[in-house]
């Protein structure tokens, strides 16, 4: 992490979890409806808010805070200066225990939009006022993580509170035991979505903030936003560091697990595969396996359990298949041609907690791009 307070920089670390980011996202948009939630936007009038919604004024009597129900399952609160009446804070959360509202962000959902997921999109943990905790108990057993980041060009800060129930605490305690906080931004999951004015959040949390590594400004995309906003996604900035493997196993090697049948049929290969000890996000042997001319099957093994997995590649049997893989991160991409389509297609995979995440899928040419290597196709 880099810290800066005020002209004064230091380093430092985030003392919780160390959660990935994987995916650096620019997206060009109409500044029309930009930072808004439900329709309010940060600086607007906050007297002006409907005057049958409950207002209760602040502790230091600065501040009026208005809780408004709109019609699609969000609540909403948004708090103003007394005074200049201008909105300082608005926060969203789900009327309803279950998901599928509008996390009010693209396409973020309250309930069902990881942890994972929200830093994969924005490509780092984001940045920790260090007067507030990054993650706090609920008074319910569980534990909220908040993910915050500036938005770029203005005087706003966006954050993204996720929560993990204490029952999702428990399962990952009785699988994981220590290593249970490696495992957890795959299961917290978005609870409420935050923008707030950075001048605001200083005087309530502290002026020294604290950035990750690799942290940059997102750029806001309303839930709002017409269909087909173009996305610019740089495959270039999509690095093996980060996603860093959770450890590096170096015990004995267990024979192999089959939960796909279809990996039985090459029991004697994949066994030999597993045999030469993991090379690929810290326990797992990669095994690629012919088919025919041009054609290839792939599984990953897992070392420490056995378990075979298959490669979730879109063709059952992929033509031309390249994979870029290291030890020592969860990143795997994957490079094959799509046979009716006619095209070389390049996946980004991660594996969490034994599960595939598929985190961007492009089309990078012809099927004849698929005779250069995936490195090669990178640097293109």
């Amino acid at each position: 992490m880099r810290s800066k307070s005020l002209g004064s920089v230091k380093r430092a670390c985030l003392t919780f979890v160390t959660l990935a980011a994987c995916v650096g996202v620019s997206v060009s948009l109409c500044p029309a409806h930009s930072q808004t939630i439900a329709g309010h936007a940060i600086g607007e009038d906050g007297s002006k808010l409907e005057a049958d919604q409950r207002a209760s004024p602040n502790l230091t009597t600065e501040y009026t805070t208005v809780e408004l129900s709109i019609p699609n399952g969000i609540d909403v609160t948004a708090t103003y200066q007394n005074g200049s009446n201008k909105i300082i804070r608005i926060e969203a959360t789900p009327r309803l225990p279950e998901p599928g509202a509008s996390g009010q962000f693209g396409n973020f959902v309250f309930g069902k939009t990881s942890l994972s997921e929200i830093r994969s999109r924005f490509g780092s943990k984001g940045l920790l006022f260090t007067g507030v905790a990054p993650a706090t108990a609920t008074p319910d057993g569980g534990v909220t993580i908040v993910s915050s980041y500036e938005v770029q060009g203005t005087n706003i800060i966006a954050s993204f509170v996720s929560k993990i129930s204490a029952a999702s605490l428990g399962d990952l305690n009785r699988r994981f035991g220590e290593d249970m906080y490696g495992h957890i931004e795959s299961v917290a999951m978005l609870e409420s979505t935050v923008v707030a004015d950075i001048d605001y959040l200083k005087l309530t949390r502290g002026h020294e903030l604290v950035y990750d590594v690799g942290y940059a400004p997102i750029v806001w995309e309303d839930a709002m936003s017409p269909v087909g906003v173009a996305r610019g996604i740089s495959l270039a900035r999509i690095s093996p560091s980060q996603l860093p493997a959770h450890r590096i196993y170096k015990g004995p090697i267990n024979a192999p697990y089959f939960t796909d049948a279809s990996a039985r049929n090459f029991q004697t290969r994949i066994a030999e595969g597993m045999a030469g000890g993991p090379v690929f996000a810290g326990e797992y042997a990669v095994i690629q396996v012919g088919c025919g001319t041009g054609c290839s099957i792939a599984y990953v093994a897992s070392v420490r359990t056995g378990e075979v997995s298959r490669i979730p590649i879109d063709d059952e049997a992929a033509q031309y298949l390249d994979l870029k893989y290291q030890i020592d991160s969860r990143l795997l991409v994957t490079q094959s041609a799509r046979g009716e389509a006619l095209k070389c297609h390049m996946q980004f995979l991660t594996m969490d907690d034994g599960e595939w995440i598929s985190l961007l899928e492009r089309d990078i040419g012809p099927t004849e791009s698929c005779y250069n290597s995936i490195a090669q196709n990178l640097r293109n």
